[in-house]
């Protein structure tokens, strides 16, 4: 009968790791994750404080455009149950048709919540500083009182937060560190180091 085996060569030394040799891979191993944890933790977290900037400022950008759109003041305020106004500014956030114009959400004169974000990560702080909300008339501008600056900040204190600057003109802006001599602080509308808790 004829057999389909094939025949391997036999090697009189086969060859694997040492012992020294995965000593020496696992010392480089743990190397590298020491290195690199540290950093990934920090982009994971400038990732968190970027990302609710921009939810913010996409908020505030489509509040602004519904106040032209709908010819009346649009009011954008911290909120914890996504109904009304409570300044809780680090839980969540409503933009809203202010038919009376007084900042507080009354659905019996007409007031209608346009948008709802409540995803703000427990480890970020978000304040409004210089106003209690942020009101767009019916030609986008800040109502007065208004503008301000919109202040993000994580357990790393002042050199990593973020901040958004909201101008007279309803603009809003990224804020960069524009000292005469440059400290890594972001500034805040008026031009002063922004201040994390």
């Amino acid at each position: 009968m004829w057999s389909m085996q094939s025949k391997m060569p036999i090697s009189g030394s086969q060859r694997g790791f040492t012992l020294i040799e995965m000593m020496v891979v696992l010392a480089l191993a743990l190397v590298l994750l020491t290195i690199g944890v540290p950093s990934f933790n920090q982009i994971i977290k400038n990732n968190r404080l970027i990302a609710q900037a921009n939810a913010l400022s996409g908020l505030l950008a489509s509040a602004r455009s519904e106040a032209i759109t709908q010819r009346a003041v649009v009011t954008v305020c911290g909120s914890s149950n996504g109904t009304a106004c409570d300044a809780q500014w680090s839980v969540g956030w409503i933009s809203f048709l202010d038919v009376n114009g007084n900042a507080a959400v009354d659905v019996s004169d007409g007031d209608t919540v346009l948008k709802h974000m409540n995803t703000v990560p427990d480890k970020v702080n978000v304040a409004l500083v210089g106003a209690t909300t942020v009101r767009f008339n019916s030609q986008g501008f800040a109502v007065a009182g208004s503008s301000g600056t919109m202040r993000f900040c994580d357990d790393r204190g002042d050199t990593h937060g973020r901040a958004l600057n909201i101008s007279a003109t309803g603009r809003v802006s990224v804020a960069t560190d524009t000292d005469s001599t440059p400290d890594g602080i972001v500034d805040d509308a008026g031009g002063t180091n922004i201040s994390c808790p």
